[in-house]
Order: C-alpha cells, then sequence, then structure tokens
C-alpha cells in the first residue's frame, strides 16, 4: 500500500507542468518579409533559465497563436486568436497537440539565436527571454478545421 501511495507521488511529480508554462508576451516582428500563410513573431517567455528551451518557447508562440493572437506591427497584419473558446474547451484534443504535434507547425528564426537585449535577468532572479518564431498559420489553420475545432472560413459564404 505504502509503496503505491509513493508511486503515484512520483508520477504526478512527474507530470507536474511548470508553473511558468503559457507565461509569456507576444509582439510582432515585422519589417521581415515572409511566404503568405506565415507569421513571424517575437515571443517573450519568463522563467528559470535552466527551464526555457527551445520547444519551451515554440510551444508558447503556438499557444498564443490559438488563444491570444498577435497584435500588428503597423508593417504586418495582426492575427486574431483561433480558438478563442479556449484550452479547456477541447482540453483531450490540445493534451495531445502539446506533446509534439505542434511542432510541425512553427521554427525558430535564425536557428533560435538572440538577438541584444534578448536575455533580461529580473530582480527576481528569473529571467525573461526573447525568441522570433516562424508559425505555418495557414497549416496550423487548415490542420484545426480538419480535426473540427475550429469551422473552416468559408463557412461564413455558405
Amino acid at each position: 500500500m505504502l509503496f503505491l501511495a509513493c508511486t503515484v507521488s512520483l508520477v504526478q511529480a512527474g507530470n507536474k507542468v511548470p508553473a511558468d508554462l503559457y507565461n509569456y508576451e507576444v509582439e510582432p516582428y515585422g519589417g521581415v518579409s515572409v511566404q503568405p500563410g506565415y507569421i513571424l513573431m517575437k515571443i517573450w517567455t519568463y522563467g528559470k533559465r535552466k527551464d526555457l528551451t527551445n520547444n519551451y518557447f515554440m510551444q508558447n508562440a503556438i499557444h498564443a497563436i490559438l488563444f491570444k493572437g498577435c497584435p500588428d506591427s503597423g508593417t504586418t497584419a495582426g492575427v486574431t486568436a483561433l480558438v478563442p473558446e479556449g484550452y479547456e474547451a477541447h482540453k483531450d484534443f490540445f493534451d495531445n497537440f502539446f506533446h509534439g504535434k505542434f511542432l510541425q507547425y512553427i521554427q525558430l528564426s535564425n536557428n533560435g539565436s538572440r538577438e541584444a537585449g534578448d536575455v533580461v535577468q529580473l530582480k527576481s532572479g528569473r529571467y525573461k527571454i526573447g525568441t522570433v518564431v516562424l508559425i505555418n498559420l495557414k497549416g496550423l489553420r487548415t490542420y484545426l478545421e480538419q480535426e473540427h475545432i475550429i469551422k473552416p472560413l468559408d463557412f461564413l459564404f455558405k
């Protein structure tokens, strides 16, 4: 009985979501042309430096496009949230999606190298790190339509 309780505790601890997951800011990255159907944006992620991996940045960026959108920059159009009803509306789908499927729709710009000023140590000892990412918005939208998470854009004309 004690062994079972210890095992459950370890499994739950192993599945613990980092407190800073989805603690981010998004800004458009304008002035650079990208292929139609793609968006270039900068994601600022907060946390302990050791926790801030490239996957972490990419997951936050996809989360932003899905549930918050990205403002316009004056030179590039903004993007409204693809799934404004939020994560919980399709929790099972997104739990699975964020275990790796999301990586098909995003890549780091400049192989993840950062510009001067993109790594900021905060007074709390935590970090704010910015990374530029390229998101295949058209591919992501098409996938979400096929999975019946969002309606196709052409539903407006039917």
